[in-house]
Order: structure tokens, then C-alpha cells, then sequence
């Protein structure tokens, strides 16, 4: 019997989040170890356990039929698993969709470009499902690593330049158990604004997007308390125009109380600590434990490549 299996991670929003939907800069990188997979094989007739990935499917018989590629002629069964805590704002759904078009490619022996398979992951999410998305999540998913990313041309190949991870502060990634808010509802309401010119959320969204140029200015000239500074900044901006979420306040309060650099990975459900040194990491890591919340310690996910 053939089988495929492919795999996705989970991502960490570092910086420039959320301005992605509006045509911002971004960095992020892929979490090691938590993500999704999906696996292929043989049967009568194509079998999807979830509507997200019937949709997802749409889309790929299309680019699959681009290529030259009879998508009836390889029936398969589709199952996947993801280890990414539910609305944790660390992309899980995304995560499998990336996996899924990943499979689905391999499957078939087609080969796709990195951010081919992210706009089609994004398409699937916003034009099929209806979702208010930008290209952060898609783009980090896909490409992997730790990337810098401009939003103005998203899936364009100079839109994406990989860093080194070994940049990287010491960080760690806690989340509190109560499920977020869906990111398609957060942002919904803000894109809006946007749309109708809103220039508060112009203002907002601009600084922002400064704030991932700066920080990745700062990871290059191994400037950390520069880059910690704009971790915390990308967060009090996010602050003007999305309510964050008690529980998210009260871990990003603690870690600003130990002396961390702290924000939202996502939209909400989880929090990022970003420590100036290995010491103060292990002091909030510590404080983390002695609250009964066991942080990951989050590992780039780096790609394959040739």
C-alpha cells in the first residue's frame, strides 16, 4: 500500500504581527516539535475527515490539473494529528493545511515553491473559508527556519529572506489553558476599519510593521536590548486597537514583572517570553514552573535543504 506523510509546524509570530493583513513587515520562525501531520494513502475513493480540508482540496485539484496532473487518477484516504494546543495562537489549523497541500503535492509528484504553497493555504483559508487571514503564518509554515518577510508583495520570491536562528534571544512560550478567540474574529472588525480608511488603525499598523524592520535591524547588529524593546513595543501597538485577554494579560504582566521581553506569538491563547540573557531565562522559566504552567522552549524548526 503507498503511503505519504508530510508535516508542518507550529509558528511563532515574532515581530510585525498582525500588520501582515495590511501590507506590513513581519519575522516569525517554525516551533520544532509542535505541528501537524498528514498522511496519505491508497483507497477507492478520496476520503477528508474535516470540511477545512475539503476546501483545502478544491484548490489543490486546480493547481494539480495546472501542472498536467489528473487528480482522479490517484484515489487516496487523508488523516492527520497535531500536537498544536487548540486556539493557542500558534497556527495549528494552518499548520495542517500546510501539511495537507505538502502531502497532497508529494502524492502526485509534483514539486512547489514554498510560497506557492502558502498563498494556496492562504487562499483556501481566506477565499474558500471565508477567514480573515494574513500571509505571516502561511509564509513561516511553509518556507520554515526563522524568516523575515515583506507583506506589500507576500508570496513574491524577494519577499522572504531567511536569518540565522542562532540570533535568536532565549525564549520560552506559555500558554494558560483557556482556548483564544479565533484570529479570523479578532481581525474582522480592525480590517474593516482599515478598508474604510481608518487612520488610527493606519497609524497603528504602520508602527508595527516599523517595529519588525527595526527588530530585525537589531538581530543583525546583535543588538538584543534593542530587539527586546521592539518585542515589547509590538505588543503595547497591538494593544490601541485589539483588547487583550485576561488571561494573556495576566502571563504577559509576569513576564514583564521578571524582567522579560513578552507578546503574542498570535492572537491570543499563548504568550512569548523573549529574555535578555540565560540567566534571566532560567529565573522565568522557574516563576513559570512554581505557577504550575510547564513553558516550551521553543527550537526553530529549520527546512530541508538541498
Amino acid at each position: 500500500m503507498a503511503l505519504v506523510t508530510a508535516r508542518a509546524q507550529a509558528r511563532v509570530g515574532l515581530l510585525g504581527n498582525p500588520s501582515d493583513l495590511y501590507g506590513g513587515r513581519g519575522l516569525g520562525f517554525a516551533v520544532a516539535g509542535l505541528g501537524a501531520s498528514v498522511t496519505l494513502e491508497d483507497a477507492q475513493a478520496i476520503e477528508l475527515p474535516e470540511a477545512f480540508l475539503a476546501a483545502g482540496w478544491k484548490l489543490a485539484q486546480a493547481d494539480l490539473e495546472a501542472q498536467g496532473v489528473d487528480p482522479s487518477s490517484r484515489p487516496f484516504v487523508l488523516r492527520f494529528e497535531s500536537n498544536v494546543p487548540f486556539q493557542s495562537g500558534l497556527a495549528g489549523s494552518s499548520a495542517i493545511l500546510t501539511a495537507a497541500f505538502r502531502a497532497w503535492h508529494a502524492w502526485y509528484g509534483v514539486e512547489r515553491e514554498p510560497s506557492r504553497v502558502a498563498e494556496l493555504v492562504w487562499a483556501t483559508e481566506v477565499h474558500e473559508l471565508g477567514i480573515r487571514a494574513g500571509a505571516l503564518d502561511r509564509l513561516v509554515q511553509a518556507h520554515e527556519g526563522l524568516i523575515a518577510m515583506d507583506f506589500r508583495e507576500p508570496f513574491a520570491p524577494h519577499s522572504v529572506e531567511r536569518l540565522d536562528p542562532r540570533l535568536l534571544p532565549p525564549m520560552a512560550i506559555a500558554w494558560h489553558g483557556e482556548p483564544g478567540i479565533s484570529s479570523g474574529d479578532v481581525h474582522a472588525p480592525i480590517y474593516a476599519r482599515w478598508e474604510s480608511g481608518d487612520p488610527e488603525v493606519t497609524r497603528v499598523m504602520d508602527a508595527v510593521a516599523a517595529g519588525a524592520v527595526d527588530g530585525r535591524e537589531a538581530l543583525l547588529a546583535r543588538d538584543r536590548a534593542r530587539f527586546l524593546a521592539c518585542v515589547d513595543a509590538n505588543l503595547d501597538r497591538r494593544a490601541e486597537l485589539f483588547e487583550i485577554q485576561p488571561a494573556d494579560r495576566a502571563l504577559i504582566e509576569l513576564g514583564r514583572e521578571l524582567g522579560a521581553a513578552t507578546k503574542l506569538p498570535g492572537s491570543g491563547g499563548a504568550v512569548l517570553f523573549v529574555c535578555p540573557d540565560a540567566e534571566r531565562h532560567a529565573h522565568v522559566v522557574a516563576a513559570l514552573r512554581e505557577r504550575g504552567i510547564e513553558p516550551l522552549i521553543p527550537e526553530v524548526a529549520e527546512p530541508d535543504l538541498p
